[in-house]
């Protein structure tokens, strides 16, 4: 039976009324109906010297391949000013494309890069025009960066040549002078300063007028839309089309493009889906037909190269300090007594570590497992309930959602596997059950709306370290940019305890302040949570 005295310190205990269902509102009628039935439901809540909550810096962190990739400036205030640059291989659409009269540049009509926006439909004018808004910009839209597109210079091999070419090569979010030293030629020299010295990322559709009277007006989604050099891709391409024999040849000759930024007056960061981009080269070439089994010109045809961004891509992050940053380039966690704050900050940002139950197979745990198994609990539901630190995050972006994972492993919790909810096809809201989606104040349709807390359900997981004697593992919780996405990345300075981070949360360009497991006293209610609904049998 559990020690009186160590219960009474680490755990309060309630009595409710009713099975406990899985919904906030729940929750709170439980919580409103307390009463004293000791033989049959309970609740803890475990919010004292049982949790251990600390911050973890990530350092420099593998950020190759990720889904997608940030580029553009932001400056999150306390955590500082982020520079994201891009570095990308590009592919044939078809291999082996055959060019028959292009003698010169002067044959090439157009060169286009295209990279699409993440958009959302609001209506279409009486004229036909459509009206969009972009989604995961963060800073100021209407604001202007310098935007450079270069040639890489710098190979992006599959294998690592250490590992002897077995090991898949690692690619870090601090070798931005790598690339930047070895760039070739600006490619998108237009001049039109809207695509380069004044980029903006615009809402704007884009209109394409018909060539012929009475034609129809195409209308495309709106996107990152370049005019690229057309000399360097006649030289590349046409006057060079014995490297284009195939993609594993095109891609040593020519290494892809590398996307530089530059702030100009203020934040404008967009997350992007470079895969989805495309290089379209528009030329004309000689027309055929084939007269008697034999080829005859038949005049001049426009004919389309299409390259797509694909194969290896690195994504460069550049943390500076700001006046605003001071405290968090300055945090140092405390694995011992636990942190007052938690700092988690996507990309080469930082991480929480949480010990739950004094940590490891703590005297506490052992206590709180006898009780458990001797009175036969059923564990009905168990939450971790992080409060956002509402007056250090006024004037910051609430990341949308949090992830909580097994930081000893770096893998998922057995609660997100068990979810197979898809968020009515939304990935961001996928895993609805598991939880982490940031609760916010007012109503749905209410401006500046802000974080108040984030609910990350463990039930599973504490039922196998209270009932089936799993081991109590240290936890790590982060920002998540995409909660499908439970992999793990690399540091570039491990350690024996601290070896990965979560691959979504590296995708982040955002960062939340959370109260951590230390005494805050004049936020002592708004400590990290550990809520446990039980069941005892008759």
């Amino acid at each position: 039976m559990l020690n009186n005295s160590i219960f009474k310190k680490v755990l309060f205990l309630v009595m409710g009324l009713g099975f406990l269902l899985s919904c906030d509102s729940e929750y709170n009628s439980i919580g409103a109906d307390i009463v004293d039935d000791n033989d049959h439901f309970g609740f803890i809540k475990n919010d004292a010297s049982s949790i251990v909550a600390f911050n973890q810096k990530t350092g420099a962190v593998q950020t190759n391949n990720l889904s997608v990739n940030p580029l553009g400036v932001f400056d999150s205030g306390i955590f500082g000013k982020t520079t994201a640059n891009f570095v990308t291989q590009v592919e044939l659409k078809s291999e082996n494309p055959k060019f028959r009269d292009v003698p010169s540049s002067a044959k090439i009509k157009s060169v286009v890069l295209n990279i699409p926006y993440y958009t959302t439909f609001l209506k279409t004018e009486t004229d036909g025009s459509n009206k969009y808004e972009l989604d995961s910009v963060y800073g100021n839209i209407a604001n202007k960066i310098k935007l450079g597109v270069y040639e890489n210079g710098y190979y992006l091999r599959d294998f690592d040549p250490n590992g002897g070419f077995v090991d898949a090569q690692k690619f870090y979010s601090d070798q931005n002078a790598v690339f930047n030293s070895v760039k070739g030629a600006r490619l998108n020299d237009s001049s039109d300063l809207s695509q380069n010295d004044q980029f903006a990322f615009s809402p704007l559709e884009h209109v394409i007028q018909p060539e012929e009277e009475g034609g129809d007006i195409v209308r495309e989604l709106p996107s990152m839309k370049l005019n690229l050099n057309k000399d360097f891709f006649y030289n590349k391409l046409i006057a060079s089309s014995g490297n284009l024999v195939n993609n594993n040849v095109f891609k040593n000759h020519f290494k892809g493009l590398y996307f530089q930024v530059e702030e100009i007056s203020g934040s404008a960061l967009a997350l992007l889906d470079f895969s989805k981009g495309t290089i379209t080269m528009t030329y004309e070439d000689k027309k055929i037909k084939i007269v008697n089994g034999e080829e005859v010109d038949d005049g001049v045809e426009e004919k389309t190269l299409v390259l797509n961004l694909k194969g290896n891509t690195v994504s460069l992050l550049d943390n500076a300090s700001t006046s605003a940053s001071q405290t968090y380039d300055n945090i140092v966690g405390n694995p011992v007594t636990g942190d007052q704050k938690l700092y988690l900050k996507g990309g080469n940002g930082s991480v929480g570590m949480i010990d739950l139950f004094g940590g490891g197979e703590s005297a506490e745990l052992e206590a709180l497992r006898t009780e458990a198994i001797s009175n036969n609990w059923l564990i009905n539901e168990a939450n971790l309930v992080f409060y956002v630190d509402q007056p250090t995050m006024t004037n910051n972006t609430d990341p949308n959602r949090i992830y909580v994972y097994n930081a000893k492993d770096n893998i998922p919790l057995v609660d997100y596997l068990f979810d197979t909810s898809n968020g009515g096809g939304k990935t961001k809201y996928s895993k609805v059950t598991f939880g982490g989606i940031v609760k916010l104040t007012g109503n749905a349709d209410d401006t500046n709306r802000k974080g108040i807390q984030y609910k990350v359900r463990i039930t599973e997981h504490i039922k196998r370290v209270l009932l089936k004697d799993s081991t109590n593992v240290r936890l790590g919780v982060s920002v998540t940019e995409d909660i499908v996405k439970s992999t793990s990345v690399a540091l570039r300075t491990p350690s024996p305890a601290f070896k990965k981070v979560p691959f979504s949360s590296v995708m982040s360009p955002l960062g939340t302040v959370l109260f951590g497991s230390a005494p805050v006293p004049s936020n002592e209610n708004k400590r990290l949570k550990l809520e446990i609904y039980y069941t005892k049998p008759n």
